[in-house]
């Protein structure tokens, strides 16, 4: 949870409501040179500002493979 006052210097201050997201990483080991990854932000949409007036990105889902040489 993250709740604080927005400071408008030179005018009016504004409350950010409270707001809590979920972040979920993983990564699987195929083998010594390969790996499979992915991660998703904000798993529950939650819809929040960090900033008054600028909404925070939505649920984003990334993923990919690792080789190494």
């Amino acid at each position: 949870m993250n709740a604080r006052e927005e400071l408008n210097f030179g005018g009016p201050n504004f409350d950010i409501e409270d707001y809590s997201f979920v972040n979920i990483a993983a990564e699987y080991e195929v083998n010594p040179h390969l790996s499979i990854f992915g991660r998703v932000d904000n798993l529950t949409n939650e819809h929040y500002s960090e900033v008054f007036g600028f909404l925070a990105l939505g649920r984003a889902a990334y993923g990919g493979l690792k080789l190494r040489f």
